[in-house]
């Protein structure tokens, strides 16, 4: 193994140990899960540059489309530094989140439906490009810029081939456009359950030589915690903007709004 096999196989340990602790150290089910989240966001902060924020709150596009609440949303080097140091609820702008996290304790059908909604929500929002931004990647990297990657992650969870029947099961019942579905479930210590929405996307999972589509499974175990961030380098697009976002937040402060002397 290599030497972040070992470092993640330990901080997988830890983050198991801190959620079983969680349920002793809190007595009401919000501290519980409040607890589980900061985990996760804790864990993702040793990981990512310093120049990424990673907080939790509510993302909201220039249309006035609202996520609702998310546990984790990593934002990129290009989001203004609205992130509430207390650690509270964070407004954040759509086109400075590289990603947005739901964490569950457990994936029961019900809990699994909460969370492919809230996961829809997210990827309703749209992510616009302003005047002067440079993009880079393929044509469908670009294409993606125009919605949040979206990802469920839970500490526990039925067999991962229940968990993506249950999966393929909401999206049909609740009619969940492919587009707009959950990019990846993962579940601690057992594996991935991936999205792959397009043939042109570089994520590539081939049995017996033929690539798959759609959701697919994949039994990582241990190493689940190192497939999950490489999982979410792949996911972030690339990207350098060379224009302020708040440009395009900015039209209630247009100057028909003000007095002109």
């Amino acid at each position: 193994m290599s030497a972040l096999d070992h470092i993640l196989q330990d901080a997988s340990k830890q983050i198991r140990l801190a959620f079983a602790e969680a349920s002793t150290k809190y007595t009401t089910p919000d501290d519980i899960a409040q607890h589980r989240e900061e985990i996760i966001r804790d864990f993702l902060k040793g990981y990512f540059p310093p120049a990424y924020q990673i907080g939790k709150g509510e993302i909201i596009d220039s249309n006035g489309t609202r996520s609702g609440q998310m546990d984790v949303i990593i934002c990129t080097q290009f989001h203004p530094f609205t992130v509430s140091k207390s650690g509270s609820r964070s407004l954040f702008f759509a086109e400075g989140v590289a990603c947005a996290i739901d964490v569950k304790s457990d994936l029961p059908y019900v809990e699994l439906e909460r969370g492919l909604h809230q996961v829809w929500k997210v990827k309703k929002l749209e992510r616009k490009p302003t005047p002067g931004d440079l993009m880079c990647g393929s044509e469908y990297d670009q294409e993606r810029l125009r919605r949040i990657p979206a990802i469920l992650f839970s500490y526990e969870a039925p067999s991962l081939e229940t968990l993506k029947a249950n999966i393929m099961k909401l999206h049909e019942s609740l009619r969940i456009p492919t587009e707009e579905q959950v990019d990846a479930v993962v579940v601690l210590d057992k594996g991935i359950i991936y999205n792959i929405k397009d043939a042109r996307d570089r994520l590539m999972i081939a049995v017996s030589g033929e690539r798959k589509l759609g959701l697919v499974g994949f039994e990582w175990k241990e190493k689940t915690l190192v497939r999950f961030l490489l999982y979410l380098s792949q996911i972030i697009p690339w990207e350098t903007r060379m224009s302020p976002i708040v440009q395009l937040y900015a039209g209630a402060l247009s100057m028909e709004s003000g007095k002109v002397f």
